[in-house]
């Protein structure tokens, strides 16, 4: 998924480069040939200008806040570390480095092999399987060591490399798109539905309602394209979509959190993306992003079932149109849904804010005091304390949530706080006195049962 993400930082830095240089842009007088009408819109003036390509434009140097100085957002891959929510950015999508392609410092736990540092990473805390606590190597498959009736054995949790989490070489047809060799793997031989039986993309040719068939295996992806200059506008979403559409319906092929990204291939394009549930035509809307200008990209993440089919429209704001890539991952198992969490990098003073969807966790750990609802699904985030003082977690959920804090994961008596007073939609926030450096555990939960969409602000101060 990220190499989409370092795609469009590449192409929006390179559509300011040439905008830069068609005006002149050299330090020459900016009311040279302005004909007596004023400066000409430029980066940096501190207004954006969608019409320049421009994301945003904050009008200040700073290049590590959320808005770059080529004037598109901070976001992973760019190679800029962004202040209070990159521990690191290599502009890579090696996981094997010191850096993962989430921006985030590899650690012991994280599901991915360091190179030169660990001998496995299977992405949990049991010391009697193949990969320690310690990461060091057992016995089986995940130990990093090629086994008697194994393929290959990389030692880590990514099905999108050469060697699959069930130690199989990477094959078209296993229905898992191998990053740098496939278009995309949609795990069966239909040669004409949206992913080729040589695991090429084809081209949709009817672009509106039913939608064209693809399929998502579990922690598998599949990569979709299209052109909505070639097609018609017949729909729209809840926040935009006023142009030509292309839909796809794709379906689940077990339950978890399907995640999809809409990146337009160059800046004709100002994406709008939305998923729609049970009918194409008139189904529910599970949700609409459009958050990005021309040449963006946008991203939704939905709680999916096994079996069921997810109607994703690929649109444009305003009338614009053009080609795009769909990108779909399936994940079986949620970042963060259960210990040792998922690491969150803050820094002193700033916050930060992350998404998630309790409904596609499993009900893995239990909180205590009003914080006690068996077989409620929850999200789990590792914090480290960038400074002494007191930690705030703010959850704004869709259903009726809780949040409890622990100095150890999977140890209930831990527990040093618990939010749980509001009803269906309300907020909760907890908050607990920190140690620099100490590492403390964030349960995003649910009242008996409940669960859904959240946005969670974290911050220490």
């Amino acid at each position: 998924m990220r190499p989409i993400a370092t795609l469009l930082a590449a192409t929006a830095f390179s559509a300011i480069a040439l905008l830069a240089l068609a005006c002149g842009d050299s330090g020459t007088s900016s009311t040279q040939g302005t004909g007596g009408h004023g400066p000409q819109p430029m980066c940096g003036d501190a207004i954006p200008d969608p019409d320049l390509g421009e994301e945003c434009d904050d009008g200040n140097l700073e290049d590590n806040d959320d808005c770059r100085n080529d004037c598109t957002k901070a976001r992973c891959g760019d190679g800029v570390v962004h202040a209070g929510y990159e521990d690191c950015d290599d502009q890579n999508i090696d996981d094997d480095d010191d850096c993962l392609s989430t921006c985030v410092f590899a650690s012991c736990g994280d599901g991915f092999v360091q190179a030169g540092v660990e001998e496995c990473d299977d992405g949990n805390e049991e010391d009697g399987d193949a990969c320690s606590s310690d990461c060091k190597a057992g016995a089986g498959c995940g130990n990093g060591t090629i086994d008697a009736g194994e393929d290959c054995d990389d030692g880590n949790k990514s099905n999108s490399d050469a060697c699959t989490n069930d130690c199989r070489d990477a094959t078209c047809g296993d229905g898992y798109a191998e990053i740098g060799f496939e278009e995309c793997d949609d795990g069966n031989d239909v040669d004409d539905d949206s992913c080729s039986n040589t695991c090429t993309v084809n081209t949709p040719v009817d672009t509106g309602c039913p939608g064209t068939a693809a399929s998502v295996m579990a922690n598998g992806d599949v990569t979709l394209g299209g052109d909505t200059s070639t097609s018609e506008d017949a729909y729209i979403g809840s926040c935009g979509g006023d142009a030509n559409e292309v839909v796809f319906a794709i379906t689940a092929q077990a339950t978890g959190l399907l995640d999809v990204e809409m990146i337009a291939i160059n800046d004709d394009l100002d994406p709008v993306l939305y998923v729609r549930d049970n009918d194409c035509e008139g189904g529910s809307e599970l949700g609409c992003a459009d958050a990005t200008f021309s040449g963006g990209y946008e991203e939704l993440s939905i709680a999916a079932t096994a079996g069921h089919t997810y109607y994703v429209f690929a649109d444009g704001y305003g009338g614009s149109a053009g080609e795009f890539l769909i990108s779909a991952t399936l994940l079986a198992q949620v970042p963060g849904d259960d210990c040792p969490g998922l690491a969150l990098s803050l820094s002193s003073g700033v916050t930060k804010t992350v998404t998630g969807n309790t409904a596609a966790a499993n009900p893995d750990r239990v909180g205590t005091g009003a914080c006690s609802s068996p077989s409620t699904k929850e999200i789990v985030y590792k914090v480290t304390a960038p400074a002494t003082g007191k930690i705030f977690v703010s959850v704004d959920p869709a259903y009726d949530a809780s949040v409890y804090i622990r100095t150890a994961c999977t140890a209930p008596a831990t527990q040093i706080t618990c939010a749980e007073s509001a009803g269906v939609g309300g907020l909760e926030v907890a908050s607990a006195n920190v140690t620099a450096g100490s590492v403390y555990y964030v349960f995003v939960d649910g009242k008996n049962g409940s669960a859904g969409a959240y946005s969670a602000d974290f911050l220490v101060q």
